[in-house]
């Protein structure tokens, strides 16, 4: 009759082994999965007239080669101003570019992966419209993260996680929707989207608002950083209220309906202004062909120094654009 410690040793070690070569079959699995190959473009928004001032931003990825572009759409699209970023690992090749109708700038800069990375560390690249990079983790002063949650919600067929992002303030928060089915290599990540954190894959929604219009006027009006308005507004009332005068103080403010019907509207104003929305507009999985991948028609000027090459980006988007 067999011994029952052995019989229960032997169960438990055919328990161990079954889970290791699961977990590991599950491990390699996940290592194996093929790297996505196809174009996503992202449509964004920013501000007050965000349906009429469309950013659209194109990626062709495939498991090698990464190309990045983005352009004005919406009422600005008239412009035809464009930048990109072409990184081709098998050539060890970063080309940025960048176009200006109206000037007539059609300028590019070649340089080796190496030398771009060592580049992300020590300069900075404008946050313009268009611009080469990706700046969605730039919107927030810092990134503190608040919560995450995996496998939220399912986009364009593929599970995404959810993840929301404080600054230091709390008053300003980002949500992001990333998806890690959609496999793309770590180095093409952090070389296009400037600050990407680390638990982010590529992001397919992101929303950046601020939490103005959730605080309360009375710690508006005592907070140090309202001062300033305190006094726009001394200057406004002063003349539509008697009550209101030089020695009057914060607290005595809080209690006028005028000032709080105007912070009312200020707040509002400037949540819509800061609002910055991104999402899936196109989406296609697909062979891509040597021409997606490539510098877009034309004669481009091939600037020798990096920093030329920057001096010619814009440094604001114009508008509600403008940082």
């Amino acid at each position: 009759m067999i011994n029952s410690k052995y019989f229960l040793f032997g169960f438990i070690f055919f328990c161990v082994i079954s889970f290791s070569c699961n977990s590991s079959k599950t491990s390699k699995e996940e290592d194996t999965r093929p790297y996505f190959e196809g174009e996503i473009r992202l449509s964004e928004a920013r501000g007050l007239y965000g349906a009429l001032t469309k950013v659209h931003t194109t990626y062709f990825i495939s498991e090698n080669r990464i190309k990045r572009e983005q352009r004005w759409g919406g009422v600005y699209s008239v412009l035809d101003n464009y930048a990109g970023i072409i990184i081709d690992m098998e050539k060890d090749s970063v080309t940025m570019y960048y176009a200006d109708k109206f000037s007539k700038v059609k300028n590019k800069h070649t340089l080796s992966i190496k030398k771009y990375k060592t580049y992300l560390e020590t300069k900075t690249i404008p946050n313009g419209i268009p611009s080469p990079v990706d700046h969605t983790f730039e919107l927030l002063p810092e990134y503190k993260l608040i919560h995450h949650v995996k496998d939220s919600a399912v986009i364009h067929g593929f599970t995404s996680d959810f993840s929301r992002y404080h600054d230091d303030s709390d008053f300003l928060k980002q949500d992001i929707f990333d998806s890690k089915e959609i496999k793309v290599k770590r180095d093409f990540l952090e070389m296009i989207f400037i600050n990407i954190p680390k638990e982010i894959n590529f992001p397919l929604t992101s929303e950046s608002k601020l939490t103005f219009s959730e605080i309360s006027n009375d710690s508006i009006i005592k907070g140090k950083q309202t001062r300033a308005l305190d006094q726009f507004a001394r200057k406004l009332l002063r003349k539509k209220d008697s009550t209101i005068n030089k020695e009057s103080d914060l607290e005595k403010l809080v209690s006028n309906k005028w000032l709080n019907l105007g912070l009312k509207i200020l707040k509002k104003g400037v949540d819509l202004n800061i609002h910055v929305t991104t999402e899936v507009s196109e989406f296609s999985a697909r062979e891509l062909l040597d021409i997606d991948i490539s510098l877009p028609s034309g004669d481009f000027t091939n600037v020798l120094e990096f920093d030329d090459f920057l001096e010619d980006l814009p440094t604001g988007g114009g508008g509600d654009f403008d940082d």
